[in-house]
């Protein structure tokens, strides 16, 4: 007998932006009444009710199973879904579906209707979730490898995003952390961590200028994304080629979104040791060069000093004994 280990992969399609529908040319959920994805809005207490679009493009009748869960960014800065499994406490809570699963005929649009009820007390401010729609496991093929069964199991499903503004104040505020950066070889990585602790979905873009006292001046983009939603954190990056010179200055970051710029900035030296080096072993080289040219060069003939007449004259010379 072979133990069998079975492995799911779990692949959730999102819609990137601008974006009309969830669709995978098989499948798809879109808004019954909105272009890309849901924007509800609410006041504590309050519940709405909506309707999302259901497709099946293929044959073949499907039956989905849907559940709503919550939503949040990812390390990278892109809408992130939670699993089916993880703790729902935003949208993911306040949705409710008449059933948990949808049959959908062949060549097919179904409608999945939902209400969402934000709870009384709820904090003003924007929230995220999903509603997912997931297709029965593909089953792969066994193979053996070691004596052991491995069987890959493929679960598509397909999010359909829920942006919800509950009604109050709102608060736009953004966390810049400390700038960091290390060196990797062929030049710097920099980092700064961002915290959106206001009540708003903020849209942060970040430059860095590096402003020199040897070299020259320098300004970059950090990687861009999508959104930061209230409460997540993410870390910005930059990279900055190996200068060809040595370069010492000051790099700051500075980020920009509705809450307002926002600075931090760090010491910053380059020294590229593959010129110095280079520039160090071409002097050396040259040195040498020219003590072996002085040292092959004739000496000079020194000429003896003409003898000078004694300042008594002759007769102090020596007297022959008697």
């Amino acid at each position: 007998m072979f133990a069998v280990l079975l492995f799911t992969a779990l692949a959730t399609v999102l819609a990137p932006l601008p974006a009309h529908a969830v669709d995978t040319g098989s499948l798809g959920i879109r808004p019954a009444h909105e272009s890309a994805f849901f924007h509800l809005s609410a006041y504590p207490g309050e519940t709405v009710h909506n309707t999302a679009i259901v497709s099946n493009h293929t044959d073949r009748s499907v039956t989905l199973l849907d559940y709503p869960v919550d939503a949040h960014d990812s390390a990278t800065g892109t809408f992130a879904m939670a699993s089916q499994t993880d703790r729902r406490s935003t949208v993911g809570a306040w949705v409710r579906l008449a059933t948990d699963s949808i049959n959908v005929p062949a060549r097919a649009d179904r409608p999945l209707a939902f209400q969402l009820t934000v709870p009384t007390g709820t904090a003003p401010g924007d929230y995220a979730g999903a509603l997912i729609i997931q297709a029965p496991p593909v089953i792969g093929k066994t193979a053996v490898h070691n004596g052991t069964a491995v069987r890959l199991n493929i679960v598509q499903r397909q999010g359909l995003r829920i942006y919800l503004h509950v009604q109050g104040t709102a608060t736009r505020a953004l966390s810049v952390g400390s700038l960091r950066w290390t060196d990797n070889g062929d030049g710097a990585d920099f980092t700064i961590p961002i915290q959106n602790t206001g009540n708003t979905t903020l849209h942060p873009k970040g430059a860095l200028s590096i402003v020199s006292s040897v070299g020259v001046n320098t300004r970059l983009r950090f990687t861009e994304v999508e959104s930061i939603l209230p409460g997540d954190e993410l870390t910005l990056h930059a990279h900055l080629p190996r200068a060809a010179l040595i370069q010492l200055g000051t790099a700051t970051a500075t980020i920009d979104s509705e809450a307002g710029p926002r600075t931090s900035a760090a010491d910053y030296t380059d020294l590229p040791w593959t010129p110095i080096a280079v520039t160090l072993a071409s002097l050396l080289a040259a040195a040498l060069v020219i003590g072996w040219i002085r040292s092959r060069r004739p000496g000079r003939v020194r000429r003896a000093a003409p003898s000078r007449p004694h300042p008594l004259g002759a007769r102090h010379r020596a007297q022959p004994a008697r």
